[in-house]
């Protein structure tokens, strides 16, 4: 009888050490699920809410830096975009430059940076230099392309607009420039700008003015053999009409006169006979082109054009 019990104490033993096994595993395994490895559905609607801040981080990325395709305009960064020169003409005494612009990052945004400094350049020469602000007028692209037209003072361009040569020149622009002095009143619908530093100014006068005096050689020759009129002699440092003259001074007066007498002439005394005879062979003289068949039509040229004997003088350069 107690071998029988004995067994039976066993056998029970056995079936309770059988159901804590299976009935705490599972436990044990439910609640390692339920904190480990996800099952297969939990793991897609996670996926899904994913997705879904991935794409909202997407747009935040696009609106914070490139535009999206559908909004290329609101957020596009225009930088500082190509110029090329398309036309000079004149109005009154100040040059208008037509520009044209290019820029891929523009697209079709606007450029309106200040303190933006245009320059323009005919084989080698620096023939026109301003300070713009663009923040007055900004370049509208379209496509990535602009055109402005832009006015020049007679300090801020040394060569007559007929003689630069469009198809050869090119246009600098130059941001953070410094300017000196305010913006010029815009002539038309053009831009005006701020002069350049007046170093340059005076470094870019001189230039010119040996440009001129070498290309106005040929027609000046013309007059050993007729009149023509003079309207100016200057020298550098000459203190007359309320000023020192600087090279800046000289070469401006040639342009103010050239915009009134488009044959203008601006030569060297010491290069022709008649000054050569009189002593007078260091001046800057601005001659008005207009030919005459005598001393006295080219006399009587002057009070009929508004000078007066003072300013102007029949001459030949024989």
């Amino acid at each position: 009888m107690a071998a029988i019990v004995a067994v039976l104490v066993v056998v029970i033993a056995i079936a309770a050490f059988g159901v804590w096994w299976f009935v705490l595993r599972d436990d044990a395994s439910a609640q390692s699920g339920a904190v480990g490895t996800p099952l297969s559905g939990e793991s897609s609607e996670s996926s899904d809410s994913n997705d879904a801040g991935d794409t909202a981080d997407s747009g935040d990325a696009d609106a914070r830096g490139h535009a999206s395709a559908g909004d290329k305009s609101r957020t596009a960064v225009c930088t500082v975009p190509d110029a090329s020169l398309s036309d000079v003409r004149l109005s009154g005494t100040s040059l208008i430059a037509s520009v044209d612009f290019e820029s891929e990052s523009c697209e079709d945004s606007s450029y309106s940076a200040a303190g933006v400094q245009v320059t323009i350049q005919d084989d080698g020469n620096v023939v026109a230099a301003a300070v713009y602000d663009f923040g007055d007028a900004p370049l509208e692209f379209d496509d990535g392309t602009a055109q402005a037209d832009l006015a020049f003072t007679t300090v801020q361009y040394w060569r007559p607009y007929d003689q630069i040569d469009v198809s050869d020149a090119s246009v600098e622009l130059t941001e953070d420039a410094t300017a000196s002095g305010a913006s010029a009143a815009a002539v038309g619908g053009t831009l005006g700008g701020a002069n350049v530093a007046d170093t340059d100014i005076e470094r870019y006068a001189q230039l010119a003015m040996s440009w001129q005096l070498d290309h106005d050689t040929t027609a000046a020759n013309a007059f050993y053999s007729t009149f023509t009129t003079q309207l100016s002699s200057k020298q550098y440092g000459m203190q007359v009409e309320g000023k020192t003259w600087k090279y800046r001074d000289i070469y401006e007066q040639f342009l103010q006169r050239r915009a009134k007498h488009p044959n203008a002439l601006f030569i060297w005394s010491g290069d022709y006979p008649t000054y050569q005879e009189n002593g007078t062979t260091d001046f800057y003289v601005i001659l008005s082109g207009e030919g005459f068949g005598s001393a006295a039509d080219a006399t009587a040229w002057c009070p009929a054009n508004g000078y007066s004997t003072d300013d102007c003088i029949a001459v030949d350069l024989q």
